[in-house]
């Protein structure tokens, strides 16, 4: 039951959060390197593993609030 809930709140954050949030804290606060396309991978694959790292916590804390709410 504990791994359902975490797979559905884990792929609704990440479908519910928007992109625009992510990239624009990362664009402001973490310097991506490389030039033209390779920058710009390099950038899709950090928002992309900020917003399933943040999304991991959100399902983090939803597990942990059933679990103390079942106590």
């Amino acid at each position: 039951m504990k791994i359902i809930i975490f797979f559905i709140v884990f792929v609704a954050a990440m479908v519910f959060i928007p992109d625009s949030w992510i990239s624009g804290f990362i664009e402001h606060n973490v310097h991506i390197s490389g030039d033209g396309e390779e920058a710009m991978d390099n950038f899709d694959l950090t928002v992309i593993t900020a917003k399933a790292a943040f999304s991991a916590v959100i399902a983090l804390v939803a597990l942990w609030l059933y679990r103390k709410r079942k106590v």
